[in-house]
């Protein structure tokens, strides 16, 4: 099968390639990818969203870091200076849990990749967004 053939198969059963290719959510190994790839990972890669090389995941690590700090500190800062509503507050006090448990398994896959830390400082991830250069 070509890429002409995955595009039409894609489009008559009303999806896209990329979801042809991706196993389902349930699976949790896949054949012929590493083990030593988280699903999140072997996703993005499918997508086209990720590149499975050490620059390629350092990169999308340190993304994810940043964003999981800013999210927390969100979630900090709104329960700290009050919810509108009880329904709002155990809203966020499950939300800021979540971030937390992802902040850990971040923290956990950044060690892997990068034993030095730059995931955690991500230096080089914010680098690229510095709005002086």
């Amino acid at each position: 099968m070509d890429v002409d053939d995955l595009t039409v198969i894609a489009y008559l059963l009303r999806t896209s390639p990329a979801a042809l290719l991706t196993p389902p959510d349930e699976q949790t190994t896949l054949t012929g990818v590493p083990e030593s790839f988280l699903p999140e990972e072997v996703e993005k890669w499918a997508r086209g969203e990720l590149t499975l090389t050490s620059d390629g995941l350092l990169a999308y690590w340190q993304q994810e870091w940043v964003v999981c700090l800013n999210r927390i500190q969100y979630f900090e800062s709104a329960l700290k200076h009050g919810s509108p509503s009880q329904a709002s507050h155990d809203d966020y006090t499950k939300r800021l849990a979540d971030l937390q448990e992802r902040q850990r398994l971040i923290r956990e896959r950044g060690v892997q990749i990068d034993p030095t830390g730059r995931v955690f400082d991500a230096a080089d991830y914010a680098g690229r967004f510095d709005p002086a250069e």
